[in-house]
């Protein structure tokens, strides 16, 4: 688990699509994990998708993200299949400080910037239901 935006107490948690990281304040002050406001589920290539926004988040407040989106980048950084400890920590920072992401989705780039901020259920990463074809 995270300690907060700027410094870590050292566990980087097991790369595993069960690992949930969680908020340790809610107002921003010292203590407080900041992030987009984005519930991740990996598909079975380690892939990571939207599978919601937290209501009133960042990534929600921008009305550019949506479920089923694919995480790729991260402020220029390829995060597309990387352990979840690679994709926390790109993720993460100071309360108030922009993040610049980017989702594949129908084979486009959709650059988004997010504002991070406090949420509740910060991450959380499920395994996905295996996908089936539509007729």
């Amino acid at each position: 688990m995270f300690a907060c935006c700027d410094c870590r107490d050292g566990s980087r948690g097991e790369d595993k699509p069960s690992t949930t990281i969680r908020t340790m304040g809610q107002n921003g002050a010292p203590g407080s994990l900041c992030g987009i406001g984005v519930n991740f589920r990996a598909d079975g290539t380690g892939a990571l998708l939207v599978a919601s926004l937290i209501p009133g988040g960042p990534a929600e407040k921008t009305g550019q993200v949506q479920p089923n989106d694919v995480l790729y980048e991260v402020d220029g950084k390829n995060v597309y299949r990387s352990p979840l400890s690679t994709v926390s920590s790109n993720l993460l920072g100071p309360n108030e400080s922009t993040v610049r992401v980017v989702f594949l989705r129908n084979a486009e780039q959709v650059q988004v910037s997010i504002v991070r901020a406090p949420v509740p259920n910060l991450m959380s990463v499920q395994k996905a239901s295996p996908l089936t074809p539509k007729d």
